[in-house]
C-alpha cells in the first residue's frame, strides 16, 4: 500500500513590492525558517491554500503572480510523503506572529544566503533555486 500523498502550498512572497522576502520561522513541530504555507484542506485550491496560509501565518495578504514549481522530491518532509506546489508574489499588510507557532521574519534577499543551513524540508533549496532564477533573469 501506497503512502497518502498530502498536497501544500507555499509561498515566495516579497514584501510589498520590496526586495525583501516573508519568512516564518517555525517554533513547535520541526523548527526552523521556511516559506509560509501549508495543507491544502478539501475543496480548496493550492492558490486558496496558499493566500489562507500567508495570512494565518502572517497575518499578511497574499497575491499570487503565479507557479515557481512544485516539489515531490521522496524524503523531502520527514512528516511524511508531502508534494508542495510553490507560488510567487507579493505580500502587503502588517506582519504578525502566530503565537507559539511561528516568528515572522522580512529578509532582504541580499541576506537569504546566510540562512540556508536553517531552512526546514527543502525550503533552502527552493529559495536557492529562486534567487538563481531572478540573477538569470536580472530581476
Amino acid at each position: 500500500m501506497s503512502e497518502r500523498i498530502i498536497y501544500t502550498a507555499d509561498a515566495i512572497a516579497l514584501y510589498k513590492a520590496t526586495s525583501s522576502l516573508v519568512l516564518v520561522e517555525r517554533l513547535s513541530s520541526v523548527p526552523g525558517f521556511s516559506l509560509p504555507g501549508g495543507k491544502q484542506d478539501p475543496g480548496e485550491s493550492l492558490s486558496e491554500t496558499v493566500v489562507r496560509e500567508m495570512d494565518e501565518e502572517t497575518d499578511l495578504s497574499f497575491v499570487p503572480e503565479g507557479v515557481f514549481g512544485t516539489y515531490a522530491e521522496a524524503g523531502r518532509d520527514p512528516r511524511g510523503n508531502y508534494v508542495t506546489t510553490v507560488f510567487f508574489g507579493y505580500a502587503n499588510g502588517v506582519p504578525h506572529d502566530e503565537p507559539g507557532k511561528t516568528k515572522v521574519h522580512i529578509v532582504p534577499l541580499s541576506d537569504l544566503l546566510y540562512l540556508i543551513p536553517k531552512f526546514v524540508f527543502d525550503h533552502g533549496k527552493i529559495v536557492t533555486e529562486y534567487l538563481k532564477y531572478r540573477r538569470s533573469r536580472q530581476l
